[in-house]
């Protein structure tokens, strides 16, 4: 069960981390959220890199390392977007919505895969779309804005970006074997490292915008907390069945994150974004329903 606490704090702590550095900016300090996810990028290739020696694989999958190179892709264009995300609507919202891109490999597969929902998952798919409608951004975020429709965009963007992602996760457990997970991990971190290192060469050359220390730190921890949630929920797997593990997780991850966020962050929640955050919890248990 440790396992499973373990994964929901790591995968919270991830977007918790950028609230954080964006309430850091608000109150006079001046870290760059840009160079901080890149940094995470290109620390965690670098952290996968023995895993992936350490392998000694007879052979690379192809399958692993497009199925990973389109993860890595979608993982470094979606910062951008959950950036936005948070700062426009806030971390709990932005949570909800990352967690519910379920939606996107499960219909897929239904479709495509021929992994047709039974019932349950059936009624789980309408709340979680219900729940999608209700949630909202933190008290005043989008009624201060003078572009409305620019949060339901990026949300939207995030959305489809974090599903993405998993049709991509999805993708590699039919198109390769389960050993070759270190080449398609490698693989999604360095396609995600190149345009990160591109980014703080723009920044540092051109910018002329030193490094400091504490970005180099913050970047550092969230390369690991991007691997250790990784790393808990496969240890996870090897105890629970995944209808127990993600459905537990992504709950639990969205109850740590609105906590943190509503006790500790000045983050304040319209009721309707309560109410749809209860819904979105009961739709993940549905959707994984075995």
């Amino acid at each position: 069960m440790i396992y499973l606490f373990l994964q929901a704090v790591f995968s919270s702590l991830f977007a918790l981390c950028i609230k954080w550095v964006g309430n850091r900016n608000n109150h006079g300090r001046n870290e760059n959220i840009f160079v901080i996810g890149a940094i995470n990028y290109i620390v965690a290739g670098l952290v996968v890199l023995p895993v992936f020696i350490y392998a000694d694989l007879a052979e690379l999958s192809a399958g692993a390392m497009w199925t990973g190179g389109t993860m890595g892709t979608i993982y470094f264009i979606a910062f951008f977007f959950v950036i936005y995300a948070i700062k426009w609507v806030g971390v709990s919202s932005t949570t909800v919505v990352g967690v519910l891109s379920i939606l996107m490999p499960i219909t897929f597969a239904a479709f495509y895969w021929d992994l047709k929902p039974n019932l349950i998952q059936i009624v789980g798919i309408g709340l979680a779309l219900l729940a999608l409608t209700l949630i909202g951004g933190n008290k005043g975020g989008m009624r201060k804005s003078k572009r409305p429709w620019f949060a339901p965009f990026v949300l939207l963007g995030f959305f489809l970006l974090c599903g993405g992602s998993r049709l991509s996760q999805e993708a590699f457990t039919h198109v390769s074997l389960p050993e070759q997970r270190p080449t398609f991990l490698l693989t999604a971190f360095l396609v995600a490292s190149l345009p990160s290192i591109a980014l703080l060469c723009y920044l540092h050359g051109y910018k002329r915008q030193k490094l400091m220390m504490v970005e180099l730190w913050f970047g550092i921890g969230l390369g690991l907390t991007n691997l250790l949630q990784s790393f808990f929920i496969l240890v996870a797997l090897k105890y629970f069945p995944g209808y127990i593990v993600f459905p537990v997780t992504s709950a639990g991850g969205i109850l740590i994150t609105t906590l943190v966020a509503t006790k500790l962050l000045e983050e304040s929640l319209h009721r309707r974004t309560i109410v749809g955050i209860s819904v979105a919890i009961v739709a993940l248990f549905m959707l994984h329903w075995s």
